[in-house]
């Protein structure tokens, strides 16, 4: 069972919250779908791109549809994500269309949109290509959501830094605005002589990485020995939990409301996202040494992008550093891969590029327990912290 702390929950699952397995009348308005005693809707945030139809037999197909895209999708995330109101109980089958592409996320359901519950593997078979999901699902009387991950909305990843921080004397600031006016809002905090760098969701669905992120900054402003005491009196922190907000509300599978892959546009700043972020960190590390830039991501497996251990770094020892932290601590190693494309677009290239920081790229498996995302990122600030002193 997942659950996201109350105080990080959307208001839209607030609400939900309240409903759990009581009857409730049918949504009006805002449903995709309403026939046979079931409404279908996923007018909340980080609700999917859908369409649907119910049948008389009060079956369901769901249309599993991605965002505009400037340029071709690069890793698709099939993203999804709707609630499904019944008169009564009952059991239905819903079946997720992805029409040309395949089937990532394994389902998760919950009743009052904060804790979730991994749909047993039985409940859910596919078509040969995968491109349809059929999915056995036991109806209340009420409200039950269905997401591709445990929703975290925007506000919910901006409150997982905000809790983190709390007595920590970090200054919380908006450097700038999305493409459709949303805050941007970023965190710096600690000392003044060298620099270290953490983002996550940029691309909206990945929220083990996310986990992985908390676990790292929980762990960074927790440790209260000496060494993690000098540590934070010597650093910046620099901090950017939400740099696509229009992205993760609006339920896109990869890219922001300007059609955009924000990490494959760091370099041209086409998008608003990019050069604002771009900007704060350049304005907050000002001339400090970046030890450590680290950007959180999600993939089919648990895997560290990293420059070679030959590129022009004073601080490229911190991978060394690191990759030992993970082989003696964690019990499942993430893999480590030192390709390098300069001209990818990347956070982590751009890093190297531009303060000669070792940039990560720190990809959590999608169906990694929350419990082993968190581990690696609390093993990734105590590598930095025993590096930097």
């Amino acid at each position: 069972m997942r659950t996201i702390d109350p105080i990080l929950i959307a208001p839209a699952a607030l609400a939900a919250a309240s409903c759990g397995t009581v009857s409730l009348p049918l949504l009006s308005g805002s449903d995709l779908c309403n026939t046979a005693g079931i409404s279908i809707d996923a007018s909340f945030a980080g609700g999917g791109l859908h369409k649907c139809v119910i049948g008389a037999d009060g079956s369901a197909v769901i249309s599993v549809d991605h965002e505009p895209a400037l340029v071709e999708g690069i890793n698709p995330s099939p993203w999804y994500a709707f609630r499904i109101q019944s008169s009564a109980k009952r059991t239905a089958m819903v079946t997720l269309d992805y029409t040309d592409y395949t089937h990532r996320y394994a389902p998760y359901t919950s009743l009052d949109g904060k804790t979730w519950v991994a749909l047993p593997a039985d409940r859910i078979t596919f078509n040969e290509r995968k491109t349809r999901a059929i999915m056995t699902l036991d109806l209340p009387a009420g409200t039950l959501w269905v997401a591709a991950q445990p929703l975290s909305s925007s506000g919910d990843g901006l409150n997982i830094t905000r809790v983190a921080l709390f007595s920590a004397n970090f200054k919380e600031q908006q450097y700038g605005k999305s493409l459709e006016g949303k805050p941007l809002v970023g965190f710096t905090g600690g000392g003044s002589l060298n620099a270290i760098v953490a983002i996550t969701r940029q691309h909206p669905p990945e929220t083990t990485g996310e986990e992985a992120y908390r676990g790292f900054l929980e762990r960074l402003i927790s440790r209260q020995d000496a060494a993690a005491v000098s540590f934070r009196a010597r650093h910046k922190i620099i901090l950017a939990p939400m740099p696509n907000p229009d992205g993760v509300d609006g339920g896109h599978w990869r890219l922001n409301s300007g059609g955009m892959d924000l990490n494959r546009d760091w370099g041209k700043f086409s998008q608003p996202e990019t050069r604002a972020l771009s900007e704060f960190i350049k304005r907050e590390a000002g001339t400090r040494e970046v030890v450590a830039w680290l950007d959180f991501h999600s993939t089919d497996r648990t895997v560290i992008y990293a420059p070679p251990l030959d590129s022009k770094s004073p601080s490229i020892g911190f991978l060394t550093a690191l990759k030992q932290k993970y082989d003696t601590t964690l019990k499942t190693p993430p893999e480590w891969s030192y390709s390098h494309n300069p001209e990818g677009g990347t956070s982590k290239a751009w890093a190297l590029d531009t303060f000669k920081s070792p940039g990560l790229t720190v990809e959590l498996w999608d169906e990694i327990p929350v419990a082993d995302a968190r581990a690696l990122g609390a093993a990734t600030a105590d590598a930095l912290i025993e590096y930097s002193r």
